[in-house]
């Protein structure tokens, strides 16, 4: 039986009681991390050895831990924090327990993506979880660009190395004036969440009020509900501009998709 196990994304006490017992249960523990899973261990007094299954070793290992299952051994995956397959490791080896039918199940625990969500102030509703950035400029401007549109608040991954770039970039491609919440250090003692405009918050990370350590959780608040759910891609845009009005455009477009013609009259001009 393989256990997808959430770790806590930041302070340790957060572990449940099913994920203490399934830990010291397990024949295998394999790890994003195994210096970063061997503190959880020694904190939960567990003496056992790690195995190492990460990005660039993902499918090799899935394959030695697919035949230990096929074994019986009971297996526990999991990563430095949170989930394993969110943003980590994982995916791929749930892929193959499905194409081998092997059962497999999840110990939920903390999420970053939810704590950001409720500690953000922001709609909780619905929202759109993205991952991580893209990190070339010109991605991240057409990234955001899309999500202008996006009717959902928008949840993402950003690293402090890039965080002053991206937000510069949400800013000038998305909106200076939506509200955004930036999450650090959630469930640690320093634990700090920035709320504002995003023109507020740039200005004090600028500033130097904001501490640029670790990840952080980006939670924008979400378009306005007039905006249309049809998005013309930037690249498509052009291409149409680069030989017709936008008047005559629009009609072209609208008899292809069916969508509003003055909505995406407003589009090409926008």
């Amino acid at each position: 039986m393989l256990n997808l196990l959430s770790t806590p994304i930041g302070n340790l006490n957060d572990i449940s009681l099913r994920a203490i017992d399934a830990l010291k249960d397990a024949d295998y523990i394999y790890a994003e991390d195994t210096r970063v899973t061997n503190k959880l261990l020694n904190f939960l007094k567990i003496e056992k050895k790690c195995r190492t299954l990460h990005e660039h070793n993902e499918e090799l290992v899935s394959q030695e831990i697919i035949k230990l299952l096929n074994k019986n051994n009971k297996i526990i995956l999991v990563s430095d924090a949170g989930t394993p397959s969110i943003s980590d490791p994982g995916y791929y080896l749930v892929q193959q327990c499905i194409e081998q039918n092997i059962s497999f199940s999840l110990i939920p625990g903390p999420s970053s993506v939810i704590s950001a969500l409720v500690m953000s102030g922001l709609s909780t509703s619905s929202f759109s979880f993205l991952g991580f950035v893209p990190r070339k400029k010109s991605q991240k401007k057409d990234f955001f660009n899309l999500l202008r549109h996006e009717r959902n608040t928008v949840i993402l991954f950003e690293s402090a190395k890039r965080i002053e770039d991206t937000l510069q970039v949400i800013r000038d491609e998305y909106s200076s004036k939506n509200k955004i919440a930036l999450c650090r250090e959630m469930t640690k003692l320093h634990e700090t969440i920035e709320r504002g405009s995003i023109e507020n918050v740039l200005q004090r990370l600028k500033d130097g009020r904001v501490v640029l350590k670790g990840e952080f959780v980006i939670v924008i608040e979400s378009s306005s509900l007039d905006k249309p759910n049809f998005i013309i891609d930037k690249k498509i845009k052009e291409s149409f501009l680069k030989f017709l009005p936008a008047k005559d455009a629009a009609k072209l477009i609208s008899l292809l998709t069916k969508e509003n013609k003055r909505d995406i009259y407003k589009q090409l001009l926008d």
